[in-house]
């Protein structure tokens, strides 16, 4: 099984990539039909240059085909901050290259950090709702964490793993079967 890590986040190495690294490791340790290979992560913010000055914008770390690696992932865990009550312009961007279906046989995960609760369920439901478009399977609710969550992000993603583990193994069997 293959997973990926799609970070939204336009800083690298930032809390959302730790949030979505940790629930990778937990569902590689807890769900039946993952493989023993790590996850692949693809930061945006190393994937595309962004620059708001006359500096020309470069890559800090180009990927030849990210858009092929998502396509590709069995698990597929998006992770993004909350921005204006949804998922960031980057992640818009990336995304938007894909058309309807082209995520089907994929099984995704949103993952996000919100500051306020109100943005918690806006994030969740928004990128949940996109990804299904895109036609990934979403057999469970997002992972959102308010800011002062994250500081025990280990015992939430435990706690969510725990209830959601069932149903992501047998939409990763399903998937399996079907590709």
């Amino acid at each position: 099984m293959s997973t990926v890590i799609l970070v939204g986040n336009p800083r690298a190495g930032s809390r959302t990539a730790t949030l979505a690294t940790t629930l990778a490791q937990h569902l590689a340790e807890s769900l039946p039909s993952a493989g023993a290979d790590g996850p692949e992560i693809l930061e945006l913010a190393e994937l595309v240059g962004i620059t708001f000055t006359d500096e020309p914008a470069v890559a800090s770390a180009p990927h030849p085909d990210p858009w092929g690696v998502v396509r590709e992932a069995d698990l597929l865990l998006v992770a993004t901050p909350t921005y204006k009550g949804t998922y960031t312009g980057l992640l818009k961007i990336f995304l938007d290259h894909f058309q309807a279906g082209d995520l089907a046989g994929v099984v995704a995960i949103p993952v996000a950090i919100a500051g306020r609760p109100d943005h918690q369920e806006s994030v969740g439901n928004t990128l949940r709702e996109l990804l299904i478009e895109l036609g990934a399977s979403v057999p469970a609710p997002p992972l959102v964490l308010l800011e002062p969550q994250v500081l025990k992000a280990t015992e939430h993603v435990t706690g969510w793993a725990r209830e959601h583990t069932a149903a992501l193994d047998r939409a990763l069997s399903t998937v399996g079967a079907q590709r």
